[in-house]
This record gives C-alpha cells, sequence and structure tokens, in this order.
C-alpha cells in the first residue's frame, strides 16, 4: 500500500492481531495510534540504544539504578533519564514499519521521550516485521513530570510506503485548497518563498509580531500532574515574551521556549504531514518535539478553516541565539495517505489545539481568558 496508514488501515491491524491496543476507540487517530505506558519503568544513568541481537528490556535491567511501579503516580525528576515499557506489543506484517514521535501536549512541556525497539540502534523507528515489545525513553527536560501507567505521551504512525508530496505536486496541491495562510485568512501567493524555498515540502517562519510572541520555561519546583488537565497555573511555569520593540530575540542556550508560526498551516483530508528541521546551518536549536500533524490539521471538514498556526518548541543547543520576525525554523513535508480517514482532526477527532492562535501552552495548564 503507498502511503501512510489511516484510521481503518491501523483498527485493521489491531483486529489482525498485529498490534495490540486496550482501547482502539480512542487511541487511533486519523493517521496515527497513540501508545500508552505499562507499569514496568526504571530509572537508568544515561541514554542508551540495544545492539543488533540485543533486547531493550535486557540493556535497561542490567543498567538500572532502580524499578519503578507506574501502577502508581510517580514523579520524574527533572534531567533524569527513564525506560518504561509501552503496553502496546506489535508484530507488524512483513511489508508494515512504523516511526513515532512526541505528541504535541507532552512536547509543549519539554518532556522528551524516544522509542526503543530490540535489536534497533535506532530512536524512534520501528522496522518492517518488526515482532516486540516497545519501550519509551523519558527525559524531562524543564520541570519535573508526575505520570502513571496508561498516559499517552507518543504516538506511531505506520506505512508500507511512504509517499512525499513534491514541490510541483504542492503548488497544485496549493492552487486547489490553499496549504499556507497568512494570519488575516489570505492564502500565501505562489511565489511566496514558503512555498518555493523548501525542497519538496513547505517552509514555515516565526510570528514574532503578535502582542505574545511566546513563553520562555521558568525554574519550578512544582510538577506537572498529567492526571491534571486543564489546572496548573501557567505564571508557575511559563513566563509570556511580549513582541520585541526592534523586530528581534535573543534566545539563552538550554532554555526552552514555545513559539508559533506566521504561516497558518492546512492538511488536507488525503494528506498528513511531518515538521522537520529547516537547516542545520540556519541554527542549531531543535524546533517542534510534537513532529507530526494529522489530517483535518487546520482544514475542517469540508475546508472552512483557514489555517491554523503550528506551535514550535524551541531549545538552541550549542550557543545563543538572536532570532527575528519572519525567520525560517522549520520544513513541513506532506505525505500521502492510503485515502481519506473516517475521522479528521478538529472534525471527528476533536482537540485542544485545532483552533489555537498564536503560542498555545499544553493542555495541563489552565487557558488564557
Amino acid at each position: 500500500m503507498r502511503g501512510t496508514f489511516v484510521d481503518h488501515d491501523i483498527r485493521r491491524l489491531i483486529e489482525d492481531g498485529h498490534l495490540s491496543c486496550d482501547d482502539p476507540q480512542t487511541r487511533v487517530q486519523p493517521a496515527s495510534l497513540d501508545l500508552t505506558l505499562a507499569e514496568e519503568a526504571y530509572s537508568v544513568p544515561g541514554s542508551m540504544l540495544p545492539l543488533p541481537g540485543e533486547r531493550v528490556g535486557d540493556l535497561v535491567r542490567r543498567f538500572a539504578r532502580r524499578r519503578i511501579d507506574l501502577g502508581q503516580p510517580e514523579t520524574l525528576v527533572r534531567g533524569q533519564v527513564y525506560v518504561a515499557r509501552l503496553r502496546e506489543h506489535v508484530r507488524l506484517p512483513t511489508l508494515v514499519a512504523a516511526y513515532c514521535n512526541n505528541k504535541s501536549s507532552t512536547g509543549r512541556i519539554d518532556l522528551q521521550t524516544r522509542v526503543l525497539t530490540d535489536g534497533n540502534p535506532r530512536y524512534d523507528r520501528l522496522r518492517r516485521g518488526y515482532e516486540g515489545d516497545l519501550w519509551l525513553e523519558l527525559i524531562p527536560k524543564s520541570f519535573d513530570i508526575r505520570l502513571k501507567a496508561g498516559d499517552s505521551l507518543n504516538q506511531a504512525i505506520f506505512y508500507e510506503e511512504r509517499s512525499f508530496v513534491t514541490n510541483e505536486a504542492l503548488r497544485t496541491l496549493h492552487a486547489r485548497h490553499p496549504l499556507l495562510y497568512d494570519p488575516d485568512g489570505t492564502p500565501l501567493a505562489a511565489a511566496d518563498p514558503a512555498l518555493t524555498t523548501a525542497e519538496d515540502g513547505v517552509l514555515l517562519t516565526l510570528d514574532l509580531q503578535q502582542p505574545i510572541v511566546g513563553y520562555v520555561a521558568k525554574k519550578s519546583y512544582r510538577p506537572i500532574d498529567l492526571a491534571h488537565v486543564f489546572r496548573h497555573p501557567p505564571q508557575q511555569f511559563f513566563e509570556p515574551i511580549s513582541a520585541p520593540e526592534d523586530g528581534a530575540l535573543y534566545l539563552s542556550r538550554e532554555a526552552f521556549y514555545i513559539f508559533s508560526t506566521f504561516e497558518y498551516v492546512s492538511v488536507p483530508p488525503d494528506c498528513a504531514v511531518e515538521m522537520l528541521p529547516y537547516d542545520t546551518s540556519a541554527g542549531e536549536f531543535r524546533a517542534h518535539y510534537a513532529g507530526f500533524f494529522d489530517p483535518g490539521f487546520g482544514h475542517g471538514e469540508r475546508g472552512q478553516i483557514c489555517g491554523t498556526p503550528a506551535v514550535l518548541e524551541v531549545r538552541p543547543y550549542e550557543d545563543d541565539l538572536i532570532v527575528r520576525h519572519r525567520q525560517p525554523v522549520c520544513k513541513m513535508a506532506y505525505e500521502q495517505l492510503t485515502g481519506r480517514p473516517d475521522a479528521l482532526y478538529g472534525a471527528g477527532i476533536r482537540s485542544h489545539y485545532a483552533r489555537q492562535r498564536g503560542p498555545r501552552l499544553s493542555k495541563f495548564f489552565i487557558p488564557e481568558p
């Protein structure tokens, strides 16, 4: 099958015994599957990857500092590394593979998660025909995080053959239904650099001309409890950033920021999007932990939504940075689906972020009035 699997393809994998999932009704998204924590977890001294022939469980137990039972809520300490088994067990068909990434709510609290599989020295990749357990490395970067078994922090996307939309096809698609809008709801011109600069994708830039352009994480002794949605006071964890008078912002190395894009993104029902780094030569920082956008994002059931800005989680690594309005930050690669999903993001599937405007914090915080 050419294209990324949609919801009914994923449900068929579950029904045929290729994926174990305790609640397909809530876990299957338009083109992805939410993965969930099991009870077994460990505190470990650092990140690790298995070598060919090694099982992740054996490796983790060998180096574990202590075992953690996530049957009860547990607090993960900022800066420490943990590995937890996921509830889902896979026995993929011979031709089927998958990749994984953070969910939006996870990335926006600066909780890094990466999937590990047996015998594979790569994160977030399930090789074709993989059979075995899934494990999740967790590193809280900015805050202590309180969680338990059953919580969903990341997602898996399945495919036989991925098919990315080329630049020429993107221009045709944009002419039929715009993929990018400006903040006023006007479709970007076909010659706009956002649509012509990136190879086989569109280019997104920072919006630094809003009243509040972003947020920066604060030091806090309070943990973020994932069981408490819309309950945490945002001012205890983040400081808002006002629009800079001269159009430039100074970003400190190793600080964590939330920003949003100038461009409003629309993902048609027959496509999904993976957000990728734009170009490491344009600045050594990671933009957006949650790199997957389900079909329907910023689109609506009938295309009535004129795009939705993407929210970026930005962390400079090597150096301090000066960023300015409309600075390129990431690339959006559109990929074909096997068909139209039964439900669309923000339509059949409701989401806290479907109609976000500007830099929106995670669903764990009390919404701004």
